[in-house]
């Protein structure tokens, strides 16, 4: 089983260390080998590692040491002790402080083999669940906001298709619809329901990262690959493996990048940025996009041969424009998650209010309508909500109509508030007045698109 992991031997003993170089050699590892602790250091700050076979005693310092010492400096590291008999207490007292195992010499070539092998697995794998938690911790934690809710017939239509194709072991769904819609939704649903609902499922969009770093987000890369490569990084469709890879805003997507997503979606293989490997996946893809991609075909801003790979199982998502019906079932569900969340006790809208958001035409779709819902429970003190002049309090002047208000004297009065609900509303309402575009709603609070993503993020704005 061959491996282009870098394993660092770090062995005083030169028949041994040339022993063991010329058995993982023949298997096809990437071995690096020192005689001193030194010498181990140095290589370590200076290249990405997988695994160090530590010997205990070294010229210059001991193994327990340099254990202690690495436990901190590189947590992910697997350490695999390599002892004497006599030295066996002491190889445990190291596996109580963070080795992954130890080896008593000499060296058996199918002991040393399978222990390379389970830690290299181990390491994968810590890793993965490292970059998951970090993916899981940025999503947003609406929780109890992830059911799909409609009773009007276009989306019912729609969701009892998809949950025939859930079924299936599919390799590509493609969602369109306008931006707000629920097209991430309605994608993390489809992983849930479906064969691969107990693994992965990994999200980018393709919009809101550079050219340059999307295909480092995909595929990875290797510690030196370019300028800012400071370390190996495991990309997403790794992540992904054997689950779902979500591909948000795929119209995005640079034409250059897009032939590379379509050869590792036909053979589910690809290599690292600067790697030279063959990595195997099975990962199914879901991308969505409120684009025309016909168009963008026609325009050659798209290819057409990803576009019909993309195209398998095509699902349009109406806008809430077009389905009125979903207004009333949306508006209870959205009012009974923030009344709770706000400790309020609202049970539901006036009859003013209804026929204000019946009549409204929602260009941001259904992710408007949850903001207006929140900003209304928080803004509404009684068990209804009465007053329609807080539910659209436009786009810059946000907080002019919803909680500033002018006296008899055409004086301008704004409530008292923290300071955060206040910038939360504002940019709330730019993005509505954007329609959901970043870029846009960046521009409309003359914020740089970076200081917005973080505030999105820090509020938790779709």
């Amino acid at each position: 089983m061959g491996n282009s992991s870098t394993i660092l031997l770090v062995e005083d003993n030169l028949l041994v260390s040339t022993a063991v170089q010329d058995m993982l050699g023949d298997k096809g590892y990437n071995v690096h080998a020192v005689e001193n602790g030194k010498d181990a250091e140095k290589f370590l700050k200076n290249n990405s590692c997988a695994m160090v076979l530590l010997d205990m005693m070294l010229p210059d310092t001991s193994g327990q040491k340099l254990l202690e010492k690495w436990r901190k400096a590189y947590p992910e590291l697997v350490v695999v002790i390599m002892t004497a008999h006599g030295d066996i207490p002491t190889a445990v007292e190291c596996l109580r402080a963070g080795a992954f195992d130890f080896l008593t010499k000499p060296v058996e070539e199918a002991v040393l083999i399978k222990t390379i092998d389970h830690g290299l697995n181990h390491s994968n794998m810590v890793k993965k669940v490292d970059v998951l938690s970090k993916l899981s911790s940025g999503e947003c934690n609406y929780s109890q906001l992830t059911e799909v809710v409609a009773t009007s017939s276009a989306m019912t239509q729609a969701y009892d298709m998809l949950k025939v194709v859930a079924q299936s072991d599919y390799s590509c769904v493609l969602i369109t619809g306008e931006s707000g819609t629920g097209k991430g939704l309605l994608a993390r649903r489809l992983h849930k329901i479906g064969k691969r609902g107990d693994k992965p499922f990994v999200e980018i969009n393709c919009s809101a990262l550079p050219e340059n770093l999307i295909e480092s987000e995909l595929f990875g890369h290797k510690k030196g690959a370019f300028t800012d490569a400071k370390e190996d990084k495991i990309g997403l469709f790794e992540m992904a493996d054997g689950g779902t890879l979500f591909l948000d805003e795929i119209g995005d997507m640079d034409v250059k990048l897009q032939a590379k997503l379509l050869k590792v979606m036909e053979e589910q293989t690809f290599r690292r940025i600067g790697g030279t490997e063959d990595i195997k996946v099975d990962v199914t893809i879901i991308a969505a996009t409120n684009q025309d991609l016909e168009k963008h075909v026609q325009d050659n801003q798209f290819r057409s041969d990803l576009y019909y790979r993309l195209n398998v199982i095509p699902v349009k998502l109406p806008p809430l424009r077009e389905r009125p019906e979903d207004i009333k079932p949306l508006a209870d569900h959205f009012i009974k998650f923030f009344a709770r969340k706000f400790g309020k006790n609202i049970r539901g809208v006036s009859d003013e209010v209804f026929k204000v958001l019946c009549d409204y035409d929602w260009p941001g779709n259904v992710r408007e309508f949850r903001n207006v819902i929140e900003r209304s429970c928080i803004l509404s003190n009684g068990e209804v909500i009465d007053n329609p002049a807080i539910l659209f309090p436009g786009a810059p002047s946000a907080l002019s109509v919803s909680r500033v208000n002018t006296g008899a004297d055409g004086e301008i009065s704004i409530p008292a508030m923290p300071l955060a609900d206040a910038e939360k509303i504002v940019i709330q309402a730019a993005m509505t007045d954007a329609g959901g575009n970043k870029n846009k709603a960046a521009s409309i609070l003359g914020l740089h698109r970076t200081t917005l993503y973080k505030k999105l993020e820090e509020y938790q704005i779709s």
